[in-house]
């Protein structure tokens, strides 16, 4: 009879080869009889495509063996096997009752490579250290892998969810996938099929959430797009689509227990008590978020807005410190309203005082209201915020960069205008102010006003009679070249005379924007694209291009890890002329440092429109947009990119 853990282990070994049948019965692998007694085990395991589910776990079982060569023997030929062998390694790590068994497991399942045969190389490479690394390096490769073009990443990754070796590790990698699914989007059903070979049969609670999300997406999609035109075969989807939400809602309800229950401490790699907590707290945000999209998706609205509103109420709750309640309440309001959700905003009132005392959560809540219609409250509300006496010029720039970050334009207009007239405004904050409302103004479209903004800040306000000096070191203290803001003034100069179609004053303004800083990409850019240039001025601005480009590549030779290098450099080449595989290289850097900014985004999405791949333009834009889902020349982009792609 086999002891309880051998079972278990038997189990671990043969879920894999069972869902690998379950899919594609000839893909399957090789059939789980008995092998053959006159055969050394380890010699057939060899010779097998993958070991059946008993050998396998006869061969961990050796790994415990009184003589030393068997113990040996089997450990070779697991490591023979590789990642195939791992799920079993890990559960004999856990619960095998032999200690021999159990510590060379452990040291097997550190020994053997994550890679698979049919990983392409980039991803060998990004896991072939990934065991040694700390656990924020672990999740740089994760984010990595999720990104890898024609996603070539997704079955690696969905194969770290189930052999990650810490609890929060494959928290984040089912996370970041699930985050990746949203209702109706085009992109992921080329995900579904290399996730699900990358969870194989895993049974840890993060695999099955991330596998009911794939079910469920699958029925939700062939419900959607009228796939299923007999009675009986939609009543088959909606039975698979109530299943899959149940099973998630199980998998969901035993990670929040895991996560109560399982102290911080536990994680080993993380690099503090503090660090495991708001990794396990922000995947489970997520996990929560993407149920509340299968209950909107599968028509049970009340349950998501009634999940959605308990989420808010327990973000401001009185226990929690002031800061991190604010930041959390908005970002769960802003989160409801852009998922359709505003009215959970009704919530706030049973906290009254919360809400009338910070006037980021008083934003908030007069954005879900202007998007329920509800106009005299959203300005009640907004006027509220706008007029709090407590809040801090550095709180009222933040809320005018959120306002505009939301589309409320005409709230973020007068938050930005007040900070900007208030004479009261601190020198630091009026130039952060001054230029973060110049690029709101610009991307409205309003260059002449943009001009006017960054010209008063060059100018100093009067009343302090700022010189040069001064104001210079100031900008420089907050990491911004004067040069670059006098060039950013006469490139918005430019854009406002190329709206009036004034082709004499936007080459002018061009130019004086070379003259103050002639690094400046957009700039050159527009100098590039001007559309009566003459040949010898075309040719004069590659010629700055050409040095622009050196100039950018020895600043990122001096300064590796600045991101904004390695984004100019590619933007100006993606805009212009030049290595386009290598811009592309750049770009995907500024990524690696710098996950999913929406403005590096769109920059690699440019790349690809520059190399003609306009699938991938849009795919980049798209997340771009997601990021930023009111910036219009990201929306801008993303319309022309599907033009262009007709």
């Amino acid at each position: 009879m086999l002891s309880p853990s051998r079972c278990l282990l038997l189990l671990y070994a043969v879920l894999p080869s069972l869902l690998l049948a379950a899919v594609s019965p000839a893909c399957a692998g090789i059939s789980t009889d008995t092998v053959a007694s006159e055969k050394p085990l380890e010699k057939e395991l060899l010779q097998a495509d993958e070991p059946t589910a008993e050998s396998l776990a006869a061969l961990i079982a050796n790994l415990g063996d009184s003589d030393y060569h068997k113990r040996e023997a089997a450990a070779a030929a697991i490591k023979s096997i590789g990642p195939t062998a791992l799920d079993a390694l890990l559960a004999a790590a856990e619960i095998s009752d032999d200690l021999e068994v159990s510590m060379r497991s452990r040291s097997l399942v550190n020994a053997i490579p994550l890679h698979m045969p049919h990983d392409s190389a980039e991803v060998a490479k990004l896991l072939d250290t990934f065991k040694r690394q700390d656990f924020a390096e672990r999740v740089q490769v994760m984010h990595r892998l999720l990104r890898i073009d024609n996603n070539a990443g997704i079955e690696p990754l969905a194969r770290l969810v189930r052999l990650e070796r810490s609890t929060s590790g494959s928290r984040v990698a089912s996370a970041l996938l699930a985050r990746e699914w949203s209702p109706n989007d085009p992109f992921w059903d080329s995900m579904r099929v290399p996730i699900l070979a990358g969870l194989g049969g895993s049974t840890r609670p993060t695999a099955v959430f991330l596998r009911s999300l794939v079910a469920f997406a699958e029925a939700n999609a062939s419900l959607a797009e009228g796939r299923q035109q007999t009675p009986p075969e939609r009543a088959v989807a909606l039975t698979k689509q109530a299943e899959s939400l149940a099973a998630s809602t199980a998998a969901f309800e035993i990670l929040c227990r895991g996560a109560a229950d399982e102290p911080p401490a536990g994680e080993q790699d993380v690099a503090s008590d503090s660090g495991a907590s708001v990794v396990t707290k922000e995947t489970i945000r997520i996990f929560a978020r993407c149920r509340m999209d299968m209950l909107l998706a599968a028509g049970r609205r009340d349950e998501a807005v009634a999940m959605a509103g308990a989420a808010l109420e327990a973000c401001c709750s009185a226990d929690r410190p002031s800061d991190t309640a604010v930041a959390e309440t908005v970002a769960m309001l802003v989160w409801g309203v852009d998922h359709g959700m505003p009215e959970i905003v009704d919530r706030l009132a049973l906290h009254t005082e919360f809400l009338n005392s910070h006037l980021l959560v008083g934003y908030a809540a007069a954005f879900a209201e202007q998007t329920r219609h509800d106009k005299p409250k959203a300005e009640k509300l907004a006027d509220e915020a706008f007029a709090q006496t407590e809040a801090t010029f550095a709180d009222r720039l933040q809320a005018a960069f959120l306002l505009a970050k939301w589309g409320c334009t005409e709230w973020a207009t007068r938050a930005y205008g007040s900070l900007i007239d208030n004479p009261k405004t601190p020198a630091v904050d009026f130039a952060k102010t001054a230029i973060l409302y110049s690029e709101f103004l610009h991307d409205q479209a309003r260059d002449d006003e943009a001009t006017k903004c960054l010209q008063k800040l060059i100018d100093g306000r009067g009343d302090e009679k700022e010189n040069e000096g001064p104001q210079d070191r100031m900008l420089q203290q907050l990491g911004r070249d004067p040069r670059s803001i006098r060039s950013r003034m006469h490139f918005f100069d430019a854009c406002d005379a190329e709206a009036r179609q004034d082709a004499a004053a936007c080459r002018s303004a061009v130019g004086r924007s070379l003259d103050a800083y002639d690094k400046d990409v957009d700039a050159l850019i527009a100098l590039y694209k001007l559309p009566d240039n003459t040949p010898q001025q075309r040719a004069d601005a590659v010629l700055r291009i050409k040095k622009a480009l050196v100039q950018i590549d020895s600043e990122i030779e001096a300064l590796p890890d600045d991101t904004n290098g390695y984004n100019e450099y590619a933007w100006l080449v993606a805009n212009t002329e030049g290595d386009i595989e290598k811009a592309t290289r750049y770009s995907k850097l500024s990524l690696i440092m710098s996950f999913d900014n929406s403005s590096y985004l769109d920059t690699l999405a440019h790349c690809r429109l520059a190399a003609g791949d306009h699938a991938g333009a849009i795919r980049w834009q798209s997340l771009a947009r997601r990021q930023e889902p009111h910036n219009r020349t990201i929306q801008r982009n993303l319309e022309r990119f599907r033009q262009l792609a007709k």
